[in-house]
């Protein structure tokens, strides 16, 4: 009996031990799983086409290639460390500035960096068939990506580009399926000649998988149809017609144009040393504004590929590479960075951006849009050697193209909810309402006066009133917006009135 028991509690002991083991194996396979799975979803190839977005099978190959060029060569190093961020320093071309040195990086990061680095670059010129860009042949079109927060403000940009006299075709992209609207993407834009396309659709993920805000823009600009194309933000618009910045030089003979900003070039001496580039000097061109620009598909993929991977890498490291935390910082610097890497052409417009505001009782403005200007005109000038960002009396200005509304955003909640219209300065002390575009006066009267203001906040009302009428959710319990922004339109805008100024 005595040695049945041993028998007995020697193999309890057995089993207890293999089913531990069985745990412990389990376990430790889940754990390996874990370590191995990437941290960014793995891209299955999609069998149909989702909601008709163009080319899709070939769209959805190429994100395949390109996911594994980005996935297969990360940084490999921490982030730089920022000792502290740069201030808004105006750029001015005939000052002196020392380049900002504001991040930390140890040297073997430096050199795994650069190595990293060189080994994209190497394959982007490798790789030309398997990261060929999916496009229409000589198709234009204009390209943007919003937020479900930003569509009403998109809807106003594309009611004013349409009034002022683009007719291209508009591509926006939707980050995932919680951010699509029904009715602006699948009611109004339509009549614009406009339609929304959700980008985890192409990617192959999760419906509602959030595409980081920075890879979104340019990801729609590498998976739009177009093969020439204009980035809009969606709060910016044409003031002509785009057709004459696309069919003239300099976008014909160079493929890519970009709009200054107005600061300066902050790159991190960091960056020129991974990218084995020179130094240029800061004064010779301000950093980029990225709200607005022209690429051509055909002459710049290998920029917009390099681009890309700038971006998704960039919250860590090349943003930080690129703007050592000046204003703005983003993906802004990041195409111009790849172009100057591969060595491809670029054009960056020398006439300076300009605000149009009011001026406060101090002297100093509140902004509340920003200018660009007609990079054809200034293209004709800087050819022939005259440099208005160095001598404005050398010769007029070009003709104004782009206006950005930066403060407030035109969403009419924004604006018309509650006391929002008083914060953003659109009220006299005493309640009336008044114009927000009136400095500068030069500025001003270049673009036409106050009618593109009236214009803009016609379409505004228009925009509420659309939304309101068509019990847009996101609106639950904001009415009446509609009756407040017409009401603000009538008092400002119409005649005979003393609001005007």
């Amino acid at each position: 009996m005595a040695s049945r028991r041993l028998i007995e509690m020697f193999r309890g002991r057995i089993i207890r031990r293999l089913v531990l083991f069985a745990i412990l194996i389990c376990l430790l396979f889940a754990g390996l799983q874990r370590t191995v799975a990437p941290t960014r979803p793995i891209p299955p190839t999609p069998a149909l086409s989702p909601n008709g977005i163009p080319n899709f099978r070939r769209q959805a190959q190429f994100w395949n290639n390109l996911y594994d060029l980005l996935e297969s060569n990360p940084p490999g190093v921490d982030a730089p460390k920022r000792l502290r961020r740069v201030g808004d320093i105006i750029f001015k071309p005939d000052a002196s500035y020392a380049r900002p040195d504001l991040l930390y990086m140890p040297d073997p990061d430096v050199e795994l960096l650069r190595k990293s680095h060189q080994k994209v670059v190497q394959k982007i010129e490798a790789n030309t068939a398997r990261l060929r860009l999916v496009y229409e042949g000589g198709k234009r079109g204009i390209v943007s990506a919003a937020t479900k927060r930003d569509l009403p403000a998109l809807l106003v940009s594309l009611r004013m580009l349409r009034q002022r006299g683009t007719r291209f075709p508009v591509e926006v992209f939707i980050a995932s399926k919680s951010e699509y609207d029904d009715i602006v993407c699948g009611v109004i834009l339509p009549g614009l000649n406009a339609n929304c396309i959700v980008m985890s659709d192409i990617l192959g993920v999760d419906p509602n998988y959030n595409v980081a805000r920075y890879w979104l823009k340019s990801f729609a600009i590498l998976f739009s149809s177009f093969e020439q194309v204009l980035w809009l933000d969606v709060d910016c618009f044409p003031l002509h017609d785009a057709i004459e910045i696309f069919q003239s030089e300099p976008f014909t003979e160079i493929g890519l144009v970009t709009w200054p900003d107005f600061w300066v070039s902050s790159a991190s001496p960091y960056f020129y040393n991974i990218t084995s580039q020179p130094q240029p000097s800061l004064s010779e061109r301000a950093s980029t504004n990225g709200r607005q620009f022209l690429i051509s598909k055909k002459t710049h993929a290998k920029t917009l590929l390099l681009a890309s991977y700038y971006n998704y890498y960039g919250t860590m490291h090349y943003y930080r590479l690129l703007g050592q935390g000046a204003p703005g910082e983003g993906d802004k610097e990041s195409f111009l960075a790849a172009a100057t890497v591969l060595n491809q052409p670029f054009y960056a417009v020398r006439e300076p951006i300009r605000s149009i505001g009011r001026l406060n009782a101090d002297g100093n403005m509140t902004a509340y849009a920003m200018v660009q200007y007609s990079p054809t005109e200034d293209h004709k000038l800087t050819s022939t050697g005259i440099d208005r960002a160095k001598d404005p009396s050398a010769a007029p200005a070009p003709h104004p193209f782009f206006i950005h509304v930066s403060n407030p955003k035109m969403n009419p909640t924004s604006i018309f909810n509650g006391n929002a219209r008083k914060h953003f300065g659109l009220d006299r002390p005493n309640g009336r309402p008044m114009r927000a575009w009136v400095a500068e006066k030069e500025t001003i009267d270049s673009i036409g006066g106050p009618k593109v203001e009236r214009q803009l906040w016609s379409q505004v009302a228009w925009t509420a009133c659309t939304l309101e009428e068509m019990e847009y959710k996101d609106w639950a319990g904001h009415r009446p917006i509609c009756t407040r922004a017409n009401e603000y339109v009538d008092a400002v805008f119409s005649e005979g009135n003393n609001n005007t100024r």
